[in-house]
């Protein structure tokens, strides 16, 4: 999950004047929380593999798995290239710079206001 955030969601702004990091709290800074965990998230350990060298023979990993977190990215290029196809956009790579928050997403999805409507 600090992965996903990472990609998608905690952009962090600083005044270029000051220097002041304008996003602060969670108002205007948006780490992932409890309700953006799948509900059935299932995790296995290997069976009888104690860790001799953890603490208590722990199987934690901790932020290491933050390495993992890539294929977010590489989702989020496939979700924008099935985007733009769909939109009639010709393919082209784009770069992306974490975090791609929602709104970028659109941007780069080659949504057209017109098709921002509630029915």
């Amino acid at each position: 999950m600090m992965g996903l955030g990472y990609w998608i969601s905690e952009q962090i702004v600083v005044n270029k004047e000051t220097g002041e990091c304008l996003t602060n709290r969670t108002w205007n800074y948006k780490p992932p929380g409890a309700k953006d965990i799948p509900i059935d998230l299932r995790i296995e350990l290997l069976p009888k593999s104690p860790n001799k060298a953890g603490f208590m023979r722990s199987k934690a990993t901790g932020e290491p798995a933050i390495c993992l977190a890539i294929a977010v990215a590489f989702a989020l290029q496939q979700a924008l290239q099935s985007a733009r196809d769909d939109a009639g956009l010709p393919k082209t790579w784009i770069t992306l710079n974490a975090p791609m928050t929602p709104e970028l997403l659109v941007l780069y999805a080659g949504t057209e206001p017109s098709q921002l409507r509630l029915s």
